[in-house]
């Protein structure tokens, strides 16, 4: 979102030119709504007490909520934009280019006036008005909406009890499912060195609840961990339960059926259940939109309120993506009797659109629970589960402003949320593992070290140009993808030496992942170059955009053929000697017509926005050449933590700290709506 620059207050405005004369960064769409509903407002409403020269307040605050949408909060924040000067916070600077054009901005007035004069519009949650203004934030309606829907929901879901929950005669005698966990987490396979199993809380806790999250970072087990639930809830029921397993892309949706499959093989291995109990878990997930039943030409879905999805239990991974209008969705077509299991990493990057759904439901505090989870957590896991205080004695002076929300002392009963602790992809002694967290964590000094002194897993490019670079990774990894032999049946004698599953499997080896698109750093200008260099070395001979070997990602969501945005495959010969795309499908492969492919891009590089829910051996991470407001600690542990084995990075060492010390803010009332009394 732009910054508007606080110089003098500006009469009104007639047009779009004049609006955008004075304050900076101003599209179109926020002009019009703002003057749309303003004026609307102000002139059904005259006999509001609000003197004529303080109009032009409302229409800048419906223009700052038009671009606080816009940059993914799903609110404007008051506190957060009144004589705000920090420019690391919800409204930014402009490039140093645009402020030669000297714009003389807006001021906003001191957060009580701001308040006070908001206060006195007919804009409440029960005056019906396409605005809402509620504890500090100004909605629009719709997103308002949402929000409260959302947080009813997740509110009534915490508070029930799971449907299979059996009280003993004391409260916490489960022997059925305290025998079932047992059987999941023998002693033998318990290699553990930490006092507390936070693979087997969860479980616990998914059995006890009808709606949990486990969240965690990168290789904490998050998938291994929900396949025991899943096996847990089915030897709990012999069998009988069905199950939806979703993530927010193809990309994602993929990755969870290799996860779910991988994790089943092991349980199998293990001879921890049955047969029939890990057969009764399913292999294939699908993404929301699939789930829900898109409607073609309609934002509605099959899937809602009045007929709802026919599963007994919604396993739903990569929350984190998942945005606040789509999750509502996703909710109110959940049976009000099935049990619901999310997963996600809150340290990754928010949904593209508004809202932070997993940052708000899974809040940073102390690990622990209510006295009596931890009791009855300890009856299933034999473990000393941590209590904590969740009513501290506060003075009268201490309660808080009625406008700023909840206080960061303020412990949360978060019963439903399970954070695993121990990640078995990146271990204590692991370089990937330990740049990740000290990025996280802000820590510039230590993970700039870090980032230079790393010897087996990560480097900092430095001795090489960026091309040279870009060359070495092409040669090592790219090429094999275009290697050929000689064939009778190819129309021009020649197919890939690769089969169709080495082929994915080499891609999976390497990846250019940066964080803009734009630049000589930028994803465009690196996928250019790349297959330049494949063109000049003779390897790329098609004339055309459409080649063997190409990596594409589909940009636009094509639901008549079942392809959506994020979705990557790679275009390949087939059998018969034609080039069509392929795209990978649970456990093979589907090919499709050149002429039957939606939008597509090219993805030896990509943004690092696009890879949340996938992995490749070897990421080469790329910086823009200057500080960018898209950088941040979260964009930059998103892309490191996308690296199983090796970690490349090429950028500058002001580049990185300056991302390392930006936060990513999301503004909402989801979380005090869902832990405390507001509505």
């Amino acid at each position: 979102m732009s910054r508007i620059m606080p110089k003098t207050i500006p009469k009104p405005y007639n047009t779009f030119k004049q609006c955008s004369d004075q304050l900076n960064g101003i599209q179109s769409i926020d002009y019009f709504l703002a003057r749309q509903l303003s004026e609307a407002l102000l002139n059904k409403y005259e006999q509001a007490q609000v003197p004529a020269e303080q109009n032009d307040l409302l229409f800048h605050s419906i223009i700052a909520t038009s671009q606080a949408l816009r940059s993914g909060h799903s609110c404007l924040k008051l506190d957060a934009e009144a004589e705000n000067d920090n420019e690391t916070l919800y409204w930014h600077k402009l490039s140093e280019e645009n402020y030669a054009e000297n714009k003389p901005g807006y001021t906003f007035p001191k957060l009580p006036d701001w308040h006070h004069y908001l206060s006195q519009l007919p804009i409440t949650p029960d005056d019906k008005q396409p605005l809402v203004y509620e504890q500090g934030r100004l909605y629009l309606r719709r997103y308002w909406q949402f929000e409260n829907e959302l947080a009813n929901t997740i509110k009534t879901l915490i508070n029930a009890q799971s449907p299979f929950f059996r009280r003993g005669t004391e409260g916490v005698g489960f022997a059925m499912e305290k025998q079932i966990i047992e059987q999941l987490f023998p002693s033998d396979l318990n290699n553990e060195s930490e006092p507390l199993d936070w693979q087997k809380i969860a479980v616990a806790n998914a059995l006890i609840r009808q709606f949990t999250i486990i969240a965690g970072g990168p290789g904490t087990g998050k998938t291994f961990t929900v396949t025991k639930v899943l096996a847990a809830l089915q030897a709990l029921t012999d069998n009988q339960l069905k199950i939806a397993m979703v993530a927010p892309t193809g990309k994602a949706a993929q990755r969870l059926n290799e996860s779910i499959q991988k994790a089943k093989s092991i349980l199998q291995k293990n001879k921890v259940t049955t047969d029939a109990t890990l057969n009764s878990i399913p292999d294939t997930a699908s993404t929301v939109h699939r789930l829900l039943g898109v409607i073609p030409g309609r934002h509605d879905f099959k899937y809602k309120q009045n007929r709802q999805l026919p599963f007994d239990v919604i396993l739903v991974d990569e929350i984190s993506m998942i945005d606040l209008p789509l999750m509502t969705r996703l909710m109110r077509a959940i049976d009000s009797n099935s049990r619901i299991i999310m997963l996600g990493d809150a340290d990754q990057l928010p949904s593209v659109a508004a809202g932070s759904v997993l940052g708000d439901l899974a809040p940073r505090q102390a690990a622990g629970y209510s006295a009596q989870s931890s009791e009855q957590l300890s009856a299933l896991t034999g473990f000393d589960i941590p209590v904590l205080n969740l009513e501290p004695e506060l003075a009268p002076e201490q309660e808080p402003e009625p406008i700023n929300g909840t206080s960061d002392e303020t412990l949360l009963n978060l019963d439903h949320l399970t954070v695993l602790q121990k990640s078995h992809r990146f271990d204590g002694s692991g370089e990937i593992g330990n740049l990740a967290k000290y990025v996280i964590n802000g820590d510039v000094k230590n993970s700039w070290y870090y980032l230079e002194e790393g010897k087996e897993q990560i480097e900092r490019v430095k001795d090489e140009s960026f091309y040279q670079w870009i060359d070495k990774m092409v040669e090592q990894y790219y090429m094999p993808l275009f290697r050929v032999v000689n064939v009778d049946n190819a129309l021009d004698n020649k197919k890939p030496a690769l089969s169709i599953e080495q082929a994915f499997k080499q891609l999976k080896q390497f990846r250019f992942l940066a964080a803009t698109r734009l630049g000589e750093q930028g994803v465009g200008n690196i996928n250019q170059y790349i297959e330049q260099s494949l063109r000049n070395k003779g390897l790329i001979t098609s004339a055309n955009e459409f080649y063997p070997g190409r990596p594409i990602m589909v940009t636009e969501n094509q639901y008549n053929v079942g392809l959506y945005n994020g979705d990557t495959g790679l275009l390949w010969i087939n059998d018969e000697g034609q080039l069509q795309a392929m795209f990978p499908e649970n456990d093979s492969v589907r090919w499709l017509g050149l002429g039957r492919l939606p939008k597509i891009e090219t993805v030896y590089a990509m943004t690092i926005h696009k890879t949340q829910g996938a992995e490749f051996n070897h990421v080469g991470l790329v910086l823009p050449e200057r500080d960018s407001l898209i950088l941040s600690r979260e964009l930059l542990y998103t892309g490191i933590t996308r690296a199983s084995e090796r970690l490349s990075v090429f950028g500058a060492e002001g580049v990185f700290e300056l991302g390392v010390r930006r936060r990513v803010l999301r503004y909402s009332g989801l979380e005090g709506k869902v832990f405390t009394d507001w509505n």
